[in-house]
């Protein structure tokens, strides 16, 4: 019987010894290009879809104090603006990690015919005169979440 149980007890430290060894798999990373697009397709066109207002929950903390300054302004004009632009196409210009952090950069082709601008209760007039326009933007990973990070007009966008 002790022979037995020696011959178990080797057998057991030889099993933990060689699993011991053996070389973890390397996690998966978080991104991957695809859905790092993906996941900033489905971002900006939500960020888009908000009213300014709404759109802190997707927006880096610096985003979202441009866009206080861009409303207090707003408030500040006596301006008001009715109707909604939409995101006509978008395509990606960049994929790049630093550390386990992502940043995606894309442009966007925005239709804003049917947003509208009155100031002091005159008129109500086209925001635009050009109703079709490029914009370009950045979104960076925080945690698990991409967030719009920059945002600015294009003028080299092709819309």
């Amino acid at each position: 019987m002790p022979r037995t149980a020696l011959a178990l007890g080797a057998i057991v430290a030889l099993a933990f010894g060689l699993t011991a060894c053996v070389a973890e798999p390397e996690p998966e990373p978080e991104w991957t290009e695809e859905t790092a697009y993906a996941e900033a397709e489905e971002v900006f066109r939500a960020y888009w879809s908000l009213d300014t207002d709404e759109q802190a929950e997707l927006a880096t903390p610096e985003m979202r104090e441009v866009n206080e300054k861009g409303n207090a302004r707003i408030k500040e004009l006596g301006a008001e603006v009715r109707g909604k632009s939409v995101v006509q196409s978008l395509s990606f210009s960049g994929y790049r990690t630093v550390g386990d952090e992502v940043v995606v950069d894309l442009t966007a082709c925005i239709d804003g015919s049917n947003v509208e601008v009155r100031i002091d209760d005159d008129d109500w007039k086209p925001a635009r005169e050009d109703a079709v326009y490029g914009v370009v933007s950045q979104l960076e990973s925080s945690d698990d979440d991409l967030l719009v990070a920059e945002l600015s007009e294009s003028g080299d966008a092709e819309c």
